[in-house]
């Protein structure tokens, strides 16, 4: 778990292969960040650039439920869907579809040195180091106020990597009582379309766990 306003928090940084030409691109364009530049922490403490805990994937009474548990949060699959491990060094839950190129993560920070500004403002403030990777051609938000029982911000981003290639996330900014967490999914805008309200269905299944 990292503090705020480092690059690499919120980029999905190692797309698995979705199998096409076009999706190749994603691929290549987030699989290095190294040399990237960093934004300024809000303040100086260090923090660790390592996940908090694993993640374990368990099917009780039909529920497939994707957890963290030295975190205390989780998210529900679909069938289809599996646990990954490569698609964000630094991500504390992160899973995909990769017959249906659909992929989901879920980032914690912790909220002290963030509560000067509001839940928009940080919303924003991610969103922007998300659109340095990419050329943005549209942001919409969406009428999300709550994920559970957390207020929370949604936008959908679409735009161009830099080798042109397409890609829509569905971004979503959620503060708890001492966390931000960026839940973001993505996928190609074809597939989006179609797919849209499945990932939208499992962002709305991420919780806080912990008493």
């Amino acid at each position: 778990m990292r503090r705020p306003w480092i690059l690499s928090v919120l980029l999905p940084v190692a797309f698995i292969s979705l199998g096409t030409a076009s999706c190749d691109g994603l691929l290549r364009s987030l699989s290095d960040t190294s040399d990237e530049p960093t934004l300024e922490r809000v303040d100086n403490s260090s923090a660790s650039d390592q996940p908090v805990g694993t993640q374990a994937l368990t099917t009780t009474e039909g529920r497939r439920v994707l957890e963290n548990d030295a975190l205390g949060i989780e998210i529900v699959l679909p069938a289809s869907w599996s646990d990954e491990t490569g698609l964000n060094p630094v991500a504390e839950l992160q899973a995909s579809d990769r017959e249906r190129q659909l992929y989901i993560i879920v980032v914690a920070e912790e909220a002290d040195s963030m509560m000067r500004l509001g839940l928009e403002e940080n919303a924003a403030n991610y969103r922007e180091l998300l659109a340095q990777r990419m050329t943005v051609s549209g942001q919409s938000k969406t009428d999300v106020a709550f994920v559970g029982n957390n207020f929370a911000t949604q936008y959908e981003m679409r735009g161009r990597l830099e080798d042109n290639t397409p890609v829509v996330y569905l971004h979503t900014t959620v503060v708890s009582e001492d966390r931000y967490y960026q839940v973001v999914g993505w996928t190609t805008p074809e597939q989006y379309e179609t797919y849209r309200s499945e990932l939208q269905a499992i962002t709305d299944t991420f919780r806080e766990t912990r008493l």
